[in-house]
C-alpha cells in the first residue's frame, strides 16, 4: 500500500464559515489557538485519505509535505474536509495569512 499521495494543497482558517459551529476544536478533538494557528503545523484532509472513510491516515498521524512554495515540512493530521473534496489537504493558518494553492504536492505518511 502506497504511503505517498499527490494532492492539491490549500489553506483554511479556524472560523465558523470554513469549519463548523465550534471552529476551535478539530474533528480529531485538537484545540486550536487562533492567534498561533500557523505554528501548530496542522492539516485537514479530504475524507478519501482518512481511515474513517477508507483511507490510510488517522487523526494524530504525521505527514511530510513536499512540493509547496514555503510550506514543506512535517504536519499533524487533525481535521477532515468537506465531503465534496478529494485528494486534497488544507493547512491550518492564522487569520491574515495570504491565500495559497499548490497542485501536485506529495504527502507521505510517516
Amino acid at each position: 500500500l502506497s504511503r505517498t499521495f499527490e494532492v492539491t494543497t490549500t489553506m483554511y482558517f479556524a472560523v465558523a464559515s470554513q469549519c463548523d459551529s465550534d471552529p476551535l476544536v478539530t474533528a480529531g478533538m485538537f484545540k486550536i489557538n487562533p492567534s498561533k494557528a500557523s505554528s501548530h503545523k496542522w492539516v485537514a484532509m479530504s475524507r478519501d485519505l482518512l481511515a474513517r472513510w477508507g483511507g490510510i491516515f488517522h487523526y494524530g498521524d504525521k505527514v511530510k509535505i513536499e512540493g509547496t512554495d514555503g510550506k514543506d515540512g512535517v504536519y499533524t493530521v487533525v481535521d477532515a474536509m468537506n465531503k465534496r473534496f478529494k485528494r486534497r489537504i488544507d493547512i491550518l493558518e492564522t487569520k491574515g495569512t495570504k491565500f495559497y494553492r499548490f497542485d501536485g504536492v506529495k504527502i507521505t505518511k510517516l
